[in-house]
């Protein structure tokens, strides 16, 4: 295969999800991470496995967009796999070598040595005469689907019984066990072949692992480390690698050392920063990034959003919310308006509990003595840095609660001229906010 000259290359993305700039909007400075990687990975030519942590609604997949783009425009062959979405397939092997065949095939280069080894590999590790033989959809798509000779030879002789198939099937591996593992060797050949023709290393970024079915996100990352381990190919995985510990315990057992079991597979473990340097360059970006929010839901802009955007931020903090429980959290106060001035005041304190709190939110909705105290607990310590009169208001309204309302602090005595004035009890206007926003979380 003739060595091309550098050139951009296609972005092969598995869920038809583009990025025209990359990292435009950046505000949480990720494009200078993703500039070090890249400068990083480019001197993987033996190729590794890279993993990125984040917690879920971190912004993984934003980050992993923008950096693919970025590696493309770099001249990097890149890849960007959705594993949830494609977690129907059999076998991950399928998976990431169609991924690779189809971005070959973007770069009209002569994928049919590489396509004619992956068949080989396939025959060899899908077990044919065990799956297809017992799933009844695997019969019905006998008809109508266009599938190999094999398969079709397979179901068609299965008359003897499930014992008797499974047993000749096992003869027959042992049989064509060398030529198994000569296919398994003709492939990686192939796939070495076609990778070093490279100018840079080829990069797979696989998004969604953790949220897979446990036994395929464990399969997948085993198949890359067995069969993709070849020079200038790296992948990267976006993972919660919490997350993906506990599938791999589901798979194998409880007592798995699952966070050793992990770095069998992966070379090197990087962690999706997030900005809590301290608390005024934590504001900074939390405050950037939900300005940049509040002009997707394109709100106008008044006395009553900026206060809201002000009380949501420091709770934010507060709270330590993710960037997707920003989103979320003004999401819900789209949802809410129309409201009146009241509600602005108290609403940031209500989305908040309902993101952060699910179970502190449920039990003040519900006037439950046992909530106050816990939310009571909860928001002591954000007085220390806050001398807002709504977020006295709250403390001391819930402390009324948990006194039976022998202790009223002068803060919730305002706060109850306004219940008086759009006639709201003080004792239930917790729920009457709830209810503004009532709508789950699948955002």
């Amino acid at each position: 295969m003739t060595q091309q000259t550098p050139q951009q290359y296609p972005l092969a993305v598995s869920n038809s999800i583009e990025v025209e700039e990359p990292f435009k909007g950046d505000l949480l400075g990720r494009k200078n991470l993703a500039s070090r990687l890249t400068s990083y990975l480019d001197r993987l030519k033996a190729g590794a496995v890279l993993a990125i942590d984040a917690k879920w609604g971190d912004g993984k997949t934003w980050f992993g967009k923008n950096w693919a783009k970025q590696l493309q425009e770099a001249d990097h062959r890149v890849i960007f796999v959705d594993a949830f979405e494609q977690d129907y397939v059999d076998d991950p092997f399928i998976l990431i070598a169609a991924e690779i065949a189809q971005a070959l095939d973007n770069a009209q280069e002569d994928t049919h040595n590489f396509r004619e080894k992956t068949a080989g590999v396939m025959k060899a590790i899908l077990p044919v005469g065990t799956k297809v033989l017992f799933n009844a959809i695997g019969r019905i798509a006998l008809g109508s689907a266009d599938i190999s000779e094999d398969i079709k030879d397979a179901v068609e002789s299965a008359n003897d019984s499930a014992a008797d198939m499974a047993e000749k099937w096992i003869e027959d591996k042992l049989k064509n066990y060398a030529e198994e593992k000569e296919s398994l060797k003709h492939f990686k050949d192939a796939l070495k072949q076609m990778a070093e023709s490279q100018p840079k290393p080829i990069v797979i970024i696989i998004d969604e692992l953790d949220r897979c079915r446990p036994s395929f996100a464990v399969k997948l990352i085993e198949r890359i480390k067995h069969f993709f381990d070849v020079p200038n190919v790296v992948f990267v995985l976006l993972i919660n690698r919490k997350q993906l510990e506990e599938a791999i315990r589901g798979v194998y057992g409880q007592g798995t050392e699952a966070s050793e079991y992990l770095g069998k597979f992966v070379n090197f473990f990087f962690q999706l920063p997030k900005q809590h340097l301290d608390k005024y360059i934590s504001k900074k970006y939390i405050e950037r990034y939900i300005d940049q929010v509040f002009e997707n839901f394109h709100f106008e802009i008044t006395q009553d959003t900026e206060q809201f955007k002000n009380r949501f931020c420091s709770l934010a903090i507060h709270f330590n919310f993710s960037l997707r429980d920003i989103e979320r959290g003004v999401a819900l106060f789209a949802f809410s308006l129309p409201i009146n001035e009241l509600i602005y005041s108290v609403l940031p304190y209500v989305i908040a509990l309902k993101i952060s709190k699910p179970d502190i939110y449920q039990g003040l909705i519900k006037n439950e003595i046992k909530a106050h105290e816990m939310a009571q607990s909860n928001i002591a310590s954000l007085l220390e840095d806050n001398n807002d009169w709504f977020i006295n208001a709250i403390y001391e309204w819930h402390t009324a609660h948990v006194s039976n309302f022998k202790e009223i602090g002068k803060n919730f005595e305002l706060l109850k001229r306004g219940f008086y004035k759009f006639d709201i009890d003080s004792k239930g206007f917790f729920n009457f906010v709830a209810q503004k926003i009532d709508l789950p979380l699948e955002l």
